[in-house]
């Protein structure tokens, strides 16, 4: 009886290869602009179920502001609204309506672009002040991020 393999070492070797790549993207490059707010971007349906960024992530020294949280587009509105984070933190939006949305600056500091259904893109917030977003798509939709100062 012979024994069958499931894998050939083409396919297993290409299957490690796109893994190594998938690491490789993960995480900061470094680069910094000097803007106030940076963008990244990633889709909801391949996070791992870590849901830190709405729980257990403690309030940062200055009070109820938190170093990252999340926003949720849902029924045409963000939620919560408004965030409130400290300086240096992230906000990430997830789109889990059917339709496309963006959190968009008004004053033009940042702009997820567009996020489909269960996608999305994260900004972070290098300077304190109150930042009020739109959806572009849908201009009757209306955030606002609140960072306050680290110390």
């Amino acid at each position: 009886m012979q024994a069958k393999t499931l894998f050939s070492v083409p396919v297993l070797s290409a299957a490690i290869g796109l893994g190594v790549l998938g690491f490789a993207g993960c995480g900061s490059d470094g680069n910094d602009s000097g803007s106030s707010a940076t963008t990244e971007s990633t889709d909801a349906t391949t996070e791992s179920g870590d849901d830190s960024a709405s729980s257990g992530n403690a309030p940062a020294p200055s009070g109820d502001a938190v170093r990252s949280a999340k926003v949720e587009i849902e029924d045409f509105a963000y939620h919560p609204d408004p965030v409130r984070i400290e300086e240096g933190g992230k906000v990430i939006w997830v789109n889990k309506d059917s339709v496309p949305h963006t959190a968009t600056a008004e004053d033009g500091s940042f702009d997820t672009g567009t996020l489909d259904e269960g996608k999305l893109k994260s900004e972070s917030f290098k300077e304190p002040g109150t930042y009020a977003y739109i959806c572009s798509i849908h201009p009757q939709m209306h955030g606002t991020v609140e960072v306050v100062s680290a110390g």
